[in-house]
């Protein structure tokens, strides 16, 4: 029942919200000029930002950000022994999910290319290092990284054209997504690739589970793909002290507790249901709940390919928005437990797949800062990658919160 008394917001906290929002998905040193800056990659490390060149695809058919301005990808190529494989980066920055929040981030490089730049760097010790001691296995492959202007993770596949406040949206995520496959698979040396790892932070690391499959269908089987979500493991859950607002339509945040029902929103309005993965629709849309197929839970057991998560059982950003607060630390342990029942039984229940599942309380960037049985993400990353399917073991700290010492 949704017709409960919603739980007005106060407009100057709805937009305290939505920035915080904002910063909290992005997870990656990324600069792009001086229209946008988010430094946030607190292990980023001067001398190893590196620089990626913008192609903007203007010629993409049906392809558009929010405010119908064409999407776009970065590239840096590989050398020596990387010069066949390939790092696909989804980027994460949240969800609009409502129409007033994706009108307002119309405005932004969230929802707009209009103020991309021709070069970005992508820094720190992260996945996109050519330093081969943080970054081990992919230091010197080619990198594509995908920005994100559709608010939905990349799923949209709404033909239509809504107009709000006198201002066109479009919500084609998954024709961008397609855009981008289909102009590397026809103009790169994608085609004689021998490895592709797909990821994604955050929200690009929902993508991460949504398309890996869809990127490995149009990959030749001749290569080795796996997909390397990082962070974006987030669970259908809803605070049942937070109900659906009347007034979503004029939201600019995600409510604290109804995390859900912003998902939700985004599913229906995007028309996502041929953005996901086509599998988990195949098996939920008879039984009318094809909406499960939004979320990482009800699609890790659909997915073929093998999927290595970089992920928290204490995610920074799912204990701040997915649980109403105030919260305690009782209930952050709380939501640890099922989180680690559901992952276990939803994700890891299938062999081929792997995890560093740590307990430190982060979202994202913490690609060699992380320790668990003496391995860092990038270490765990490149055992489980390199060695037989199913054999590596997973890699889980299993700390009660709050644990300082599981952030070393």
């Amino acid at each position: 029942n949704r017709d409960q008394p919603e739980s007005r917001v106060p407009a100057n906290m709805q937009m305290l919200l939505s920035f915080v929002v904002l910063l909290s998905f992005v997870g990656l040193s990324v600069s792009r000029g001086e229209d946008f800056h988010t430094d946030l990659d607190h292990t980023a490390v001067s001398g190893f930002n590196e620089t990626f060149t913008l192609n903007l695809m203007s010629w993409a058919v049906g392809a558009a950000c929010l405010d119908g301005s064409p999407p776009a990808y970065y590239f840096q190529g590989g050398t020596g022994s990387g010069k066949n494989k390939w790092y696909i980066h989804h980027e994460g920055g949240g969800w609009c999910e409502s129409m007033e929040d994706c009108y307002q981030r119309s405005f932004t490089q969230l929802g707009s290319s209009k103020k991309y730049t021709k070069t970005i760097k992508l820094g720190g010790n992260t996945y996109f290092s050519r330093n081969p001691k943080n970054n081990p296995l992919m230091y010197n492959w080619n990198k594509i990284f995908i920005p994100y202007c559709d608010g939905g993770s990349f799923s949209g596949n709404n033909n239509t054209v809504t107009t709000y406040k006198g201002k066109k949206l479009y919500f084609r995520g998954h024709v961008n997504l397609n855009s981008v496959i289909s102009w590397l698979v026809g103009n790169s040396n994608i085609e004689s690739a021998t490895d592709v790892v797909i990821s994604g932070c955050s929200a690009g690391g929902l993508a991460t589970y949504l398309h890996t499959d869809r990127w490995a269908e149009i990959i030749p089987s001749t290569a080795k793909v796996v997909g390397l979500p990082d962070s974006g493991f987030f669970l259908d859950y809803e605070d049942m002290k937070e109900r659906f607002p009347e007034h979503r339509h004029v939201l600019r945040t995600t409510i604290p507790g109804n995390y859900h029902d912003g998902l939700l929103w985004v599913f229906n309005q995007m028309n996502a249901s041929t953005g996901v993965d086509s599998d988990c629709i195949k098996h939920w849309q008879p039984l009318g709940k094809a909406w499960k197929c939004m979320f990482a839970q009800h699609t890790a057991p659909f997915i073929k390919t093998p999927i290595f998560a970089l992920q928290s059982e204490y995610d920074a950003w799912q204990t701040r928005f997915e649980i109403k607060q105030p919260v305690t630390p009782a209930q952050i342990n709380a939501y640890g437990k099922m989180f680690r029942t559901i992952f276990n039984e939803e994700f890891l229940a299938q062999k081929r797949n792997g995890a560093i599942l740590d307990s430190c309380h982060h979202h994202c960037g913490h690609w060699d800062s992380v320790h668990t049985d003496g391995y860092t993400q990038a270490t765990a990353f490149q055992k489980w990658y390199t060695e037989e399917p199913g054999k590596s073991p997973r890699f889980i700290q299993g700390k009660a919160y709050p644990c300082t010492s599981c952030c070393n």
